[in-house]
C-alpha cells in the first residue's frame, strides 16, 4: 500500500473550511461554534507557521474542483492580462476573498514585453492596484510568471521596475514566480532573473515547479524538491528568510503529490503553494489516489486551514 507523507488520516474532520464554492460563504457551524479567523498574510502564516495550501484550475471547472478536493484550500492562482484592462479576472479576485481564500494573481501584458519595459501599462497598473487594495484584503500579486524563454532577465528586471512597485500599497503583497526547474542546475541563469535590485521590490519570492517526464513516463526530477532548493538559493542571496511562494505545483502521482505537500508544510517561512488541478501541459486532473493525496495535504494539521 502507498504510504502518503505529512499529516494524519481523517485529521480534516476536526476543522471547518473557509472554501464552499467560489462566491459562497463557509458552511454552516454547529450551533455556538466559531471558526479561527483564517490568516492569509505574510506575518501571520510566518508567525504560525502554518502555510496556505491552494488550487490552480480553469475558471470554468473551478466550482467542480472545490467540491471534489473538499475542504481545507486557503489559496486560488489567478490569471490576469493588463493588456486586457484593469479588470481583468476582477470576479476572480473577488469569489477568491469572498471563500476566505487568499488570490494569488499572476499579470501578463498581451505578450507585450517592450511595452512593459517602456511602462506602456502602468497606468492600466494604477487602476488595477487601487481596485484590490481597495478590498482590504490579502493578496498576492506577481508580473509574468515562469518568464525564462519569453524574456531575458534584464528585460525581466526592467519590467519588473516598472509594473510591481505600483501594486505595493494596502494589503498586496508582490513577488515572482520563477522557473522553478531552474533551481536543478541553472542557478546562474535564475539569477540572472533576481538581480539584487529586484529584492528590494519583491515582499517575497516563488517558483512554479513541475515533476519531469509525462504521466506515463515522470522523470527523476521531482516538483517538492525545489522547495526547499529554493530556501537555500535565497539564503546564498542573503535573504534566508524571505517568504516563499509556489504558484503551482503538479504530481504524476500520490507519491509525488504527497512529498511536494510536506516540503511545502514542513519548509520554513512558506506563504502559499497552489497544486494545478486540470488536464494540459504538465496538469492532469486528481482522481484516486492523487486526489487523496491532496486532500492529505489540506487535512494536515499544519495547513492554514481553520481547525
Amino acid at each position: 500500500m502507498l504510504r502518503l507523507f505529512g499529516g494524519a488520516a481523517g485529521a480534516g474532520a476536526v476543522g471547518v473550511s473557509a472554501v464552499a464554492a467560489p462566491g459562497l460563504l463557509a458552511p454552516s457551524l454547529a450551533a455556538g461554534a466559531r471558526p479561527e479567523p483564517l490568516r492569509t498574510n505574510i506575518k501571520s502564516i510566518l508567525a504560525a507557521g502554518t502555510p496556505l495550501v491552494g488550487m490552480s484550475s480553469p475558471r470554468g471547472v473551478w466550482d467542480q474542483r472545490v467540491r471534489e478536493v473538499g475542504p481545507g484550500l486557503t489559496a486560488r492562482r489567478i490569471f490576469a492580462d493588463l493588456g486586457s484592462g484593469p479588470s481583468s479576472q476582477i470576479r476572480l479576485v473577488e469569489q477568491a476573498h469572498e471563500a476566505g481564500i487568499l488570490p494569488v494573481i499572476s499579470y501578463k501584458v498581451g505578450g507585450d514585453v517592450a511595452g512593459a519595459v517602456s511602462g506602456k501599462y502602468n497606468a492600466v497598473a494604477e487602476k488595477a492596484a487601487a481596485r484590490l487594495a481597495s478590498y482590504g484584503k490579502p493578496t498576492a500579486v506577481t508580473f509574468w510568471h515562469e518568464p525564462y524563454g519569453d524574456m531575458s532577465g534584464a528585460q525581466y528586471a526592467a519590467a519588473t521596475k516598472q509594473l510591481l512597485p505600483i501594486f505595493k500599497r494596502g494589503k498586496l503583497r508582490v513577488g515572482p514566480l520563477l522557473n522553478g526547474w531552474l533551481l536543478d542546475n541553472q542557478r546562474g541563469v535564475l539569477a540572472s532573473y533576481c538581480p539584487d535590485e529586484l529584492f528590494g521590490i519583491w515582499d517575497w519570492m516563488g517558483i512554479d515547479t513541475y515533476e519531469s517526464g509525462t504521466m506515463e513516463n515522470p522523470g527523476s526530477r521531482k516538483p517538492g524538491a525545489r522547495i526547499p532548493a529554493l530556501r537555500a538559493f535565497l539564503k546564498s542571496r542573503g535573504h534566508g528568510k524571505m517568504p516563499i511562494g509556489v504558484g503551482e505545483y503538479n504530481g504524476y502521482s500520490a507519491r509525488t503529490i504527497a512529498a511536494a505537500g510536506e516540503q511545502l508544510l514542513s519548509t520554513r517561512d512558506v506563504w502559499f503553494g497552489c497544486l494545478w488541478n486540470s488536464t494540459g501541459g504538465r496538469g492532469r486532473v486528481l482522481t484516486g489516489n492523487r486526489l487523496a493525496a491532496f486532500k492529505q495535504t489540506l487535512a494536515d494539521p499544519r495547513s492554514a486551514a481553520p481547525k
